[in-house]
């Protein structure tokens, strides 16, 4: 994690609700009032009154309801809970007691516990499906984050009601706030409610909400909101970034001995070779750890105090994998980004949209994630690409590559032979790429050192088979080897032999990634967009029958082509041996898609699902 947010808006992380029909779908709670003071003054310091009252929708509220918890930086902030309250359905007040409203060190959303990261959090008592709770709080932030500056993000989800939502943002005449909103009414006041300053208020109601959808994308895309914020362009905000940042990568004369020592031990001479080399180490040995300390959500620590500890969040792997390119005459720069499922930059540039921060190397035009430790270079994981980044050093905005079937793509070969008894003996070899490369080495390094059956058996009850097998794989975290998964197994009878019988295609201990697409199931409607990739899986797989067996019947290839997605199946009999190729690849424009690519892979998966129910005939 690279910054945390001051607000914490109305509960939005809870939000995360099933997938029902729209019919059946009931919002565990309602906002029946939500009023936002901001008070900001000549410096950016800024004074926050808060009010929020919510109601119990259902038996489900009453756990998320149960706590309120407001997130604030120590350091840089106070924030003190003014009253607090349940309301009964009868109308009756029962005031939550001075000790259930307590100061707690917050665990960041990366895990790291050394941090000024607090919260106030309220523990309301008497909850039941009707009540309402509320709190009235004030937060004063003396110390802004980025000197100078003011902003703020705020956003309504659309799995939520909302009744009354008022929101006031009052200025001192001597800084200049720019501010957006999305589906709210109000702007700019003709007149002031405190001298030599500048008002604005604005309403926002929502009475209808829906549930949560696959794969959508981040709030932050496309939900209602309001934003403030002195930052005028995005290359301001990377000017902000980099000149705290920079001076932290200053080159020292032990991180300078360690990369010549790494280079010249590798035998690297391309810059290509060295980069290798410098991020393979960093990405091994840089443990990731976030502590925040005053503003140290948004400034990293020096690089040779991170050589020292061995351990830093993503800002401290960007600094000294900086320093230590700096060593052997390669620049980079930290690239701004966030590690969520947003795809787009809000049209006001403000810092809060971003959470994670990776590194650009300009001459090569190369992304690294040193954080992802099962990334080599060249690849990152799925969170970086298809985003929007501020390189801080230049201030210009680029984007990261997006998936494509030629780099994220999948091969699995596999061989299966059809015993007398009806089980079945075999061998596969996948290879992955790309993303796919990145998710499995991690997949594979938090098998290491596991009972191997159990670990077998969870591969194998993906498509309820059973049985037993081995996996052997080059060492996760060496990038010099071409990532391959061998594997072989035997599985329990698949089939009921002698005697005339019919069995489908079984899997084994082979990756099965184009027949997972069958299990999926999307929306039946979609209302919200959604985030898409580019990818390619092959598949060939040999089956043989033993010589007594006679083949009777065989599948029939099938073809879909239908936008960006085509899928092919191929079946022959060769003597004893079935042949079979399927190949589904994907090739999008775009990161962000909506009801028309679910129509198409829902379409798909139609034609998929009856190739997979095909079956063999033998007797």
């Amino acid at each position: 994690m690279i910054f945390k947010n001051w607000v914490q808006a109305c509960m939005l992380s809870m939000l995360l609700m099933g997938t029902a029909a729209f019919a059946q779908y009931k919002p565990s709670y309602t906002v029946v009032k939500s009023t936002s003071k901001l008070v900001v003054n000549k410096d950016a310091s800024f004074t926050h009154e808060m009010e929020e009252q919510t109601r119990v929708d259902t038996a489900q509220g009453i756990r998320l309801l149960g706590e309120r918890k407001i997130g604030y930086n120590s350091s840089l902030e106070t924030v003190e809970v003014l009253e607090a309250y349940t309301i009964q359905p009868d109308g009756t007040r029962i005031a939550v007691p001075l000790d259930k409203i307590r100061t707690q060190d917050e665990v960041e959303d990366d895990g790291a516990i050394y941090s000024d990261s607090k919260s106030k959090v309220i523990i309301y008592p008497m909850l039941e499906v009707g009540s309402q709770v509320y709190y009235r709080a004030k937060s004063v932030q003396h110390t802004p984050e980025f000197p100078g500056h003011f902003f703020l993000w705020e956003h309504y989800s659309p799995h939520v009601r909302y009744e009354n939502v008022q929101v006031e943002l009052i200025h001192h005449v001597g800084i200049e706030v720019g501010v957006n909103t999305k589906g709210m009414q109000g702007g700019k006041l003709a007149q002031s409610s405190l001298p030599n300053t500048v008002s604005y208020q604005f309403s926002f109601s929502q009475d209808k909400a829906y549930p949560n959808e696959e794969s959508r994308v981040d709030l932050i895309d496309f939900a209602p909101n309001f934003s403030a914020s002195t930052f005028k362009s995005y290359a301001d905000v990377g000017q902000a970034y980099q000149v705290r940042a920079k001076e932290k990568a200053k080159l020292t004369p032990a991180i300078q001995k360690l990369a010549n020592e790494l280079v010249q031990k590798a035998n690297a001479k391309t810059d290509l070779d060295k980069v290798k080399v410098l991020h393979h180490w960093v990405a091994q040995n840089i443990r990731y750890l976030g502590i925040y300390v005053g503003a140290g959500g948004y400034v990293p620590h020096d690089a040779q105090s991170i050589l020292d500890n061995r351990y830093g969040d993503c800002k401290d792997h960007v600094v000294i994998l900086e320093a230590m390119l700096a060593a052997v005459g390669i620049d980079s720069t930290p690239a701004l980004i966030n590690a969520g499922t947003a795809f787009l930059l809000p049209q006001l540039p403000t810092p809060g949209v971003f959470d994670h921060v990776i590194t650009y190397i300009p001459s090569l035009n190369l992304f690294l994630d040193s954080t992802s430790r099962f990334a080599p270079v060249g690849t990152l994981p799925n969170s970086d690409l298809g985003k929007p980044v501020v390189l801080t050093a230049t201030g210009a905005i680029s984007s990261t590559p997006h998936t494509h079937p030629s780099k994220d793509r999948t091969e699995a070969r596999v061989q299966m032979k059809l015993t007398a008894d009806g089980s079945i003996e075999g061998k596969s070899q996948a290879k992955m790429f790309g993303v796919f490369e990145v998710f499995s080495r991690g997949a594979q390094f938090s098998s290491q050192n596991r009972n191997q059956d159990d670990v077998v058996n969870r591969q194998l009850a993906r498509f309820q088979e059973t049985g037993r097998g081995q996996i052997e794989k080059t060492e996760p975290t060496q990038f010099d080897k071409p990532w391959v998964i061998n594997t072989s197994f035997t599985l329990d009878p698949v089939v009921n032999v002698p005697g005339p019988s019919a069995m489908a295609i079984p899997v084994g201990l082979a990756p099965g990634r184009i027949k997972n697409f069958a299990d999926v199931v999307l929306p039946k409607e979609r209302r919200f967009p959604t985030y898409c990739g580019s990818t390619q899986h092959e598949e060939w797989i040999e089956l043989s029958f033993p010589k007594t067996m006679k083949v009777t019947r065989i599948p029939k290839g099938m073809a879909f082509a239908k936008g960006s997605l085509n899928y092919q199946s191929s079946y022959e009999l060769s003597g004893q041996v079935l042949k079979i190729k399927r190949n589904y690849s994907s090739t999008r424009q775009e990161t962000i898609c909506g009801a028309e690519a679910d129509k198409a892979f829902n379409d798909f998966t139609q034609v998929l699902r009856r190739d997979l129910r095909q079956q063999v005939f033998f007797n």
